[in-house]
């Protein structure tokens, strides 16, 4: 098959486009799963793009495939990244159930209150917080959230 200088010439210009607009998309994270998700279409459509190149043109397809390299490598973190948030999200949705229940648990009254039960919730609370990730969007709220839960376990087992 061949394919002119011209054709070759867009089909790289429009993967560097591609991959362009990926690493602006990209940039200052944290992000949520679907920026991720987007990011992550962008390197894939650059990608598709080179993998238009046809083999023929030796000179074409060194460069096209330098550039693969390293869009897929890109692609690869990035993939990283939305996973990673895609988990703390989870985790922390967890986590609010978790408290939820908690708080629906504790008797008003302190001398009815289960010690051992709440400490164990309590740590099922910090170990779910744990898996939230540095650099996700939940992070943040994760770490406050961990602080008072760590507190509040201290307060329990000082007693």
């Amino acid at each position: 098959m061949f394919i002119s200088a011209d054709l070759l010439s867009t089909l790289i210009a429009a993967a560097q486009q591609f991959s362009a607009q990926a690493a602006k998309a990209g940039q200052n994270p944290p992000h949520t799963v679907i920026q991720w998700q987007q990011v992550e279409n962008l390197w894939q459509e650059a990608i598709n793009r080179l993998e238009q190149v046809p083999t023929q043109d030796l000179e074409g397809y060194a460069q096209a495939q330098k550039l693969l390299a390293t869009y897929q490598a890109n692609l690869a973190e990035i993939r990283i990244r939305r996973q990673a948030e895609q988990d703390s999200e989870s985790a922390l949705e967890q986590v609010q159930h978790q408290i939820q229940s908690l708080i629906a648990s504790t008797p008003t009254n302190p001398q009815l209150l289960d010690k051992n039960r709440t400490i164990s919730q309590l740590q099922g609370i910090i170990n779910q917080l744990e898996k939230v990730q540095p650099g996700t969007t939940t992070y943040l709220q994760a770490q406050q959230l961990l602080l008072s839960a760590n507190n509040k376990l201290n307060q329990l087992t000082a007693k």
